[in-house]
């Protein structure tokens, strides 16, 4: 009966989180591909929070290009052991396409809208370069909350070819530093760094 009763508990704590998995053994982190960070579905919470939408909109290639270029930090430090390759086009191409009016608000519900079975239908949008395989990764947040103080990722590793999804999990991370872009970079860091620590 208790063996019954954690395998439950089990199957109930990994559907809450959000997580699906490949049973193929070509799901490899050994060595990923980065995206970047997904924008289109992020909602900001709340307006007097981000008061300028021009600096906002920026924003979302100034915390892109940071991981690429602090990549000691926000990659080697957090994906200790794995070979990381950076091919961001697909997500930047997305993100200069976000109407950033749209994705700022007050409805506290927006923090949390996203559902993992919408994932796949995500990456499935994405325009890919010919040439690339193995496995990507890619951050699509869900949204930033400073009355929260986090900000909300659904992490998502998937084969680049077929661009089906092997693993999509929620995951927050707290926010924190000086200044819009440092604040929320805070957030993410803190995901890759539960990222490196579970896969």
């Amino acid at each position: 009966m208790k063996i019954i009763l954690l395998s439950i508990i089990g199957g109930l704590l990994l559907s809450s989180a959000g997580f699906s998995q490949s049973s193929g053994s070509e799901f490899n982190t050994d060595k990923i591909t980065w995206f970047g960070i997904d924008y289109t579905h992020c909602y900001f919470l709340n307006p007097i929070d981000f008061p300028s939408r021009v600096d906002l909109k920026n924003k979302l290639k100034s915390w892109n290009d940071l991981v690429v270029y602090e990549q000691e930090k926000f990659i080697e430090k957090t994906l200790q052991g794995k070979h990381v390759e950076y091919e961001t086009d697909a997500v930047e191409e997305r993100n200069n396409a976000v109407e950033i009016k749209s994705k700022i608000t007050e409805d506290g519900f927006k923090s949390s809208h996203l559902q993992s079975d919408q994932i796949q239908a995500i990456i499935n949008s994405y325009n890919i370069k010919g040439g690339l395989s193995g496995t990507g990764l890619v951050l699509i947040a869900e949204s930033y909350s400073k009355p929260n103080e986090q900000g909300a990722y659904y992490v998502t590793f998937f084969d680049i070819e077929t661009k089906k999804v092997f693993v999509t999990e929620r995951m927050l991370g707290k926010a924190k530093g000086f200044g819009l872009r440092n604040y929320w970079a805070n957030s993410f860091y803190k995901v890759l760094l539960e990222v490196g620590k579970i896969y």
